[in-house]
């Protein structure tokens, strides 16, 4: 099971309210939702967190995890619900490896993930998206055209492993 806690909205946030060229936080409830739905389809479309965001995965042990790229830190490793020091494992790209003196049943990780600083082009995606979300509350994903967000999103997307 995974949790997630958006750090970076509130910032990108303001920069969104901007670009729709809106001045009153009357509707930043539904600007938040629009947002929010177009990060995730444009980490979808690039495979990597885009806004800064806390992450709590908890699944079955295994002396590898995949979690989320791009990585900001691991704050917390716990295997049983025992703190497991920071010497006993190391992060290789996306992924955690335990080392061979580990083992359990359940592991709870938290970590940050997510680009520090978006680059423009991302940013841009997510705010052709976002608007048109936000716009056309009644469209189903599939009848938004996502054409330009595509084309600005393409250079960033990852394939295989980080």
């Amino acid at each position: 099971m995974e949790q997630r806690s958006y750090l970076g909205i509130e910032p990108l946030l303001g920069e969104f309210r901007a670009h729709m060229r809106m001045t009153s936080t009357d509707l930043d409830g539904a600007l938040t939702s629009a947002l929010k739905a177009a990060v995730n389809r444009a980490e979808h479309e690039i495979s990597s967190v885009i806004a800064l965001s806390g992450f709590k995965l908890q699944l079955s042990f295994s002396p590898s995890i995949q979690l989320r790229w791009p990585i900001v830190e691991v704050t917390s490793v716990k295997v049983d619900g025992a703190d497991v020091p920071a010497a006993d494992y190391h992060l290789e790209g996306d992924r955690l490896h335990f080392e061979k003196s580990v083992h359990g049943d359940s592991v709870e990780v938290d970590y940050k993930a997510g680009y520090e600083v978006i680059p423009d082009d991302v940013k841009y995606a997510v705010f052709l998206l976002g608007g048109r979300y936000f716009n056309n509350p009644t469209d189903t994903p599939e009848q938004i055209d996502r054409t330009a967000a595509a084309n600005l999103l393409r250079p960033f997307r990852c394939w295989g492993k980080h």
